[in-house]
């Protein structure tokens, strides 16, 4: 009698002990694959509220008539690649001709190529304020040089406003400065602009006819004036895929 009411009690323990990791490999597909829907659900929109975004589009840039130089064409068409990645990070690419596309190779300041990073400042749903940086080059592989013979640098404040899932249009304000390169070359041309009107002649050694104070001086005035040389306004229209 007692060995046949212990068959009836170990049954359920036998039912739960099988139940238990049952119920554990449940919950681990459960949990993973919430997982990957809130991961896959962040599709790339054109707002910063998505994981990774990728957009493409164009531009439009006018340089103020007071701040035209030679070094700088008034007006620059051009289309460009975005990523968003992380809601605060972000890469720009663009490549853009201005109105004389033959001659701008002269123009440092109106380069053809241009890289930058992006630090969305305030990435809501419906807008994203944000700085940018960068270099820009008439050489691609002179992006990657700060030191580069067509090497520019660029920076400035912008804001973008999205129209929908996969469209925005901005403006953003970046102020150009020549590299060091080109500071050197104008420093140089300087300099020897110097020597001739002293010496009449250049001669074997820019000491000869300048002092240490004279040279300083144009060395200094030089990079004063190649600052902040010129203000830039681009306008844009992307579509995030």
């Amino acid at each position: 009698m007692p060995n046949k009411g212990a068959y009836p009690k170990s049954e359920p323990r036998f039912e739960v002990q099988m139940a238990r990791p049952q119920m554990f490999s449940t919950a681990t597909f459960g949990l993973l694959t919430a997982t990957a829907g809130l991961v896959t659900a962040t599709a790339a929109h054109a707002d910063s509220d998505s994981l990774f975004t990728l957009g493409v589009g164009a531009q439009y840039a006018h340089v103020p008539e007071s701040v035209v130089d030679a070094e700088a064409a008034k007006r620059q068409f051009g289309v460009f690649s975005r990523v968003k990645m992380l809601r605060f990070l972000g890469a720009e690419f663009s490549t853009q001709m201005d109105e004389d596309p033959g001659t701008q190779g002269e123009r440092l300041l109106s380069p053809r190529y241009q890289i930058s990073g992006m630090v969305n400042l305030l990435p809501t749903e419906y807008f994203n304020l944000f700085v940018v940086g960068g270099t820009g080059a008439h050489l691609a592989g002179d992006l990657f040089k700060i030191d580069g013979e067509s090497t520019s640098f660029q920076a400035g404040p912008g804001l973008e406003i999205f129209l929908g899932d996969h469209v925005a249009i901005g403006a953003d304000v970046r102020f150009r400065t020549p590299g060091p390169s080109k500071i050197r070359e104008d420093i140089n041309a300087r300099i020897e602009s110097e020597v001739m009107t002293h010496a009449g002649s250049a001669p074997p050694s820019y000491s000869q006819a300048l002092t240490d104070q004279k040279v300083q001086q144009i060395e200094a005035e030089e990079r004063r004036g190649l600052g902040i040389h010129v203000w830039q306004a681009n306008f844009t229209f992307g579509v995030y895929l």
